[in-house]
């Protein structure tokens, strides 16, 4: 199990992804958020095992992304450059040991 917890930002919103690696290269993610745009998300692919290659890298043939997570997330979330987007993703990829568990930042310099 891997578990990423993620502070949107000016939205004041906190984001808890827990993420278990099944067979392979699946995973699933359950969502605990206070944004009621995440809820949604949650409801649709919370617990949904899901394929963290096709999640994570380009066809090669195509160059299409097949991410479900990318794709509902677009549809669903108004504010496209929300972090939680990438945190379900990186706590998919640590999952699945795709990745090295190391926190990550968004810092603004003045």
């Amino acid at each position: 199990m891997t578990n990423v917890e993620i502070f949107g930002g000016i939205c004041g919103f906190t984001t808890r992804v827990s993420s278990e690696k099944h067979k392979g290269y699946k995973a699933s993610f359950q969502l605990e958020s206070q944004c009621p745009n995440w809820k949604k998300v949650n409801e649709i692919l919370g617990g949904k095992e899901l394929d963290i290659m096709a999640e994570l890298f380009k066809d090669k043939e195509t160059g299409t992304v097949n991410s479900q997570v990318i794709d509902l997330a677009l549809r669903t979330i108004p504010h496209v450059s929300c972090p939680v987007i990438s945190g379900i993703l990186k706590s998919l990829e640590v999952c699945v040991g795709l990745a090295l568990p190391k926190d990550a930042s968004i810092t603004f310099v003045e």
